[in-house]
């Protein structure tokens, strides 16, 4: 069922559907595998590049020490690690998905003759799948919940925020794009990106349209193939070794520039969305100072954080524009 022709009904209502979460465990389901993905290619890579190096010959093992760092390189940009909940915890996180799928059904049934009473259903919905969250499960089924519960609810700010945070762990799943997408259509704000981040977006495609654990995973066989290919030329010379050593050194290098890129991005300019009705962006950071634009700014607006100060974010909005609003208008999609 969609809503408007675009917007995809979640699935997790559907009767039966208890792998809306997939599991809500960081040990299991999709967040293991979205989350922890790292560590299965990290035990191969660290496996292949040690075979390497004691291949046996002397040339090989002069390349410890960049072998050495080149893996101190892969936990920089690795995902972090998460570990699995307590019994208890898990017990009251699936008492939580229970009653969460349970008033969202409820909700869904009473949309079409009861407005009021599906509200309530969907607030007491959202409320638990928030109390799963602020229990540290983190994956992409659990935020995309989220973020259709707040839409439903007429919340554009928080229903873009969630989806946003689904797309960390899950950006290719095409009814989350597509939710995105009907949500961002439907602000009040029209700002259009600056036209240097669109030449940028089509120049990178890769940067911008492969989800950071796909570039990690790239990456990463590119860089076990690069040091087997170097073992080998190390030991037998032959050309079209050397040509496979600089083709996957090349890659290697893009991959990891994408990585370390993107992890400073929003390390210096975490990603947020305003959640405020509307909100008077202003020229500095009280509220003495005069706006910096003709109209407020609206929930499901994006921005970069720029500065903090007290109680007032500097942001930069999708057009290049700065400005002051109140911290609490907003909300980072990574808190």
């Amino acid at each position: 069922m969609s809503r408007g022709g675009a917007w995809q009904t979640p699935r997790p209502a559907a009767p039966g559907a208890r792998a809306a979460i997939d599991s809500p465990f960081a040990a299991a389901g999709a967040m293991f595998a979205l989350t922890v993905a790292c560590s299965p290619f990290a035990r191969a890579a660290a496996g292949a590049l040690f075979a390497c190096a004691a291949a046996g010959a002397r040339r090989v093992a002069r390349s410890s020490a960049l072998v050495a760092a080149a893996l101190a390189v892969l936990l920089a940009v690795a995902p972090p690690l998460r570990a699995a909940g307590e019994p208890g915890e898990r017990a009251e996180i699936e008492r939580h998905l229970a009653a969460a799928q349970e008033a969202f059904r409820r909700g869904i049934e009473l949309d079409t003759h009861d407005s009021e009473a599906a509200r309530e259903h969907y607030l007491r919905a959202v409320m638990h799948f928030e109390r799963i969250a602020e229990a540290g499960v983190r994956n992409g089924k659990l935020f995309y919940n989220i973020g259709n519960t707040w839409f439903l609810l007429g919340d554009l700010g928080r229903a873009i925020l969630n989806y946003r945070r689904a797309a960390l762990y899950t950006p290719s799943d095409p009814n989350l794009e597509e939710n995105l997408r009907y949500a961002r259509s439907r602000r009040l704000d029209r700002i259009e990106p600056q036209q240097r981040e669109r030449v940028f977006k089509t120049l990178f495609f890769f940067h911008y349209d492969l989800p950071a654990r796909a570039r990690f995973a790239a990456f990463l066989a590119c860089f076990v193939a690069l040091w087997c290919f170097a073992s080998a030329a190390a030991l037998a010379r032959r050309r079209w070794l050397r040509t496979a050593v600089a083709v996957t050194a090349a890659i290697s290098a893009v991959l990891l520039a994408s990585l370390l890129v993107e992890r400073a991005a929003a390390a210096r300019r975490p990603p947020g969305v305003i959640l405020a009705a509307e909100v008077v962006a202003r020229k500095g950071n009280a509220e003495t100072f005069q706006p910096s634009f003709t109209e407020p700014l609206h929930a499901g607006t994006e921005f970069k954080l720029v500065e903090q100060r007290a109680d007032w974010w500097y942001i930069e909005l999708d057009d290049g524009a700065r400005c002051w609003i109140p911290a609490a208008s907003g909300e980072l999609v990574v808190p």
